[in-house]
């Protein structure tokens, strides 16, 4: 993505937050206010004009120093006044491109919806910035810069209810017009859904950020820089770590009313993946790695119990492969229940809701239906996850024919009569199911009585759905451990 600007006639908004009005939220140590000084003074030395760039800065106390070594005026990273530097402010200028730098919190609504939080937000009113809608007015007539970059490092979780986070946000929606038919724009993220933006605590810098500097740093002093070439850099960087954290983007052109995408829009995925219940995912990583490359070499792949018994975790394992790689199936997640509606009613019902003009005719036959949703899916590739089978003929007839774009994930607690690639689950390590006792009870309880917490969790077989047993047990009033 090359994009013609000139220096003098780009513009910033430059966000760093690591202090908030509820306390609790601090980044400890900080890092996100340098990390957006760095990137201003990057568009500074591009020869961006120090009046074009809005700088809105949170500091630690202990970071204070930094803003009164700064050429920029500093202002607040509040809501409002975000809203209001780019409904008032960035909207009525006439420019050639826009940067946008977001470095803070960030998580994903209950509608899938990335919102960025502000510096004034609290338990009580988590004021925030539709990071959605923020896109559809820069991309608008009612938004004068014509081009658009937007560098987003913060986190983007989903478990909202296992944080006390609200249902509804609330937050600021920006205004939108009619789609402009000239602008450009490239949006870079530092986490893909249900993941956390990982931050290097020693040198005060998100992961994220880190890696955007140094693939800036090598554009060759070429500007506006090509921010694919940036984006593969960054991308190619963190494969090399292991942050659990993987950059993606997404570009728009819209040149003749077309819109043109290097890689698939988060936004615009399907799915009705289930929500977790699990306070902590633990002790699974190396089973989310192997199940991911279960499925890039088989049509379908089964998560068993080897214990036979139950409770293992399959359900929450196949939710957390869904969330984590909801992005490399672009046709969609659909999530099926063998033990509700009919499966083929699910499919159909799945298709209405989610693709326009998926209509299957009335005439047909359910399993006709069915056919219709094969070839009148949404394009890309897709994931259906069978959960809880009992019965290997309830889900035979709902499978698609092999070798197609569509990838199956069933869950079941006996593998008897599938002859497919199994992940059988077992139990936790010990060291696994103590940090997920820890997180259920607290740490002060587990290590005031560490060793007999150790045997309750050999008692239960290291076994997540018996973890959560003996806590809520636990939890009851005037239990103790032993």
């Amino acid at each position: 993505m090359q994009l013609m600007a000139k220096p003098e006639r780009t513009y910033g908004l430059v966000v760093g937050i690591e202090k908030y009005h509820e306390s609790q939220w601090n980044v400890l140590g900080g890092g996100q206010v340098h990390d957006a000084l760095r990137f201003a003074r990057w568009l500074c030395g591009c020869g961006v004009p120090q009046e074009n760039i809005r700088l809105c800065l949170s500091s630690l106390v202990e970071n204070d120093h930094l803003l009164g070594e700064c050429e920029l005026r500093v202002e607040l990273a509040t809501e409002q006044n975000l809203y209001d530097i780019v409904t008032n402010f960035l909207s009525q200028q006439s420019g050639d491109l826009l940067y946008i730098f977001w470095a803070g919190h960030g998580l994903i609504s209950a509608e899938r919806e990335r919102r960025l939080i502000c510096a004034d937000a609290t338990q009580q009113s988590w004021l925030n910035l539709d990071l959605n809608s923020l896109l559809l007015l820069l991309g608008s007539d009612r938004f004068g810069i014509r081009h658009h970059v937007c560098i987003i490092d913060a986190c983007a979780n989903y478990f909202l209810e296992t944080h006390g986070r609200p249902t509804n946000l609330g937050g600021r929606i920006f205004p939108s017009g009619k789609p402009r038919t000239d602008s450009q724009q490239f949006v870079l993220l530092a986490a893909r859904e249900g993941e956390t933006a990982k931050v290097n605590t020693a040198e005060k810098t998100g992961y994220f950020s880190q890696a955007v500097r140094e693939a800036l740093a090598q554009a060759n002093g070429s500007f506006p820089p090509n921010m694919l070439a940036v984006a593969e850099q960054v991308k190619q960087q963190f494969q090399t770590l292991d942050k659990k954290q993987l950059p993606t983007y997404f570009y728009y052109r819209n040149g003749d009313g077309d819109q043109e995408k290097y890689h698939y829009n988060p936004f615009d995925i399907p799915h009705n993946i289930q929500q977790s219940n699990a306070i902590k995912f633990v002790g699974r990583d190396n089973q989310l790695e192997k199940l991911h490359q279960l499925l890039q070499l088989n049509d379908v792949v089964v998560i068993s119990d080897e214990t036979g018994q139950g409770g293992v975790g399959k359900t929450e394992l196949a939710i957390q492969y869904s969330w984590q790689h909801l992005e490399d199936y672009p046709g969609g997640c659909c999530w099926l229940n063998p033990q509700g509606t009919e499966l083929g009613t699910q499919l159909v019902e799945f298709g209405m809701v989610n693709f326009p003009n998926f209509n299957p005719p009335q005439e047909l036959s359910l399993n006709g239906k069915v056919a219709y949703c094969w070839r009148n899916w949404q394009a890309g590739k897709v994931l259906l996850v069978f959960d809880d089978v009992k019965d290997w003929q309830h889900i035979k007839d709902y499978l698609p024919a092999k070798g197609s774009r569509f990838k199956v994930l069933i869950t079941t607690r006996i593998n008897t009569g599938l002859t497919y690639p199994s992940l059988p689950l077992g139990e936790l390590s010990p060291d696994a199911a103590l940090e997920l006792l820890t997180q259920l009870l607290g740490c002060d309880r587990v290590e005031k009585e560490l060793e007999f917490a150790q045997k309750l969790c050999q008692f239960v077989g290291n076994i997540p759905i018996g973890l959560y047993q003996v806590a809520a047990y636990s939890r009851e009033p005037r239990r103790v451990l032993c």
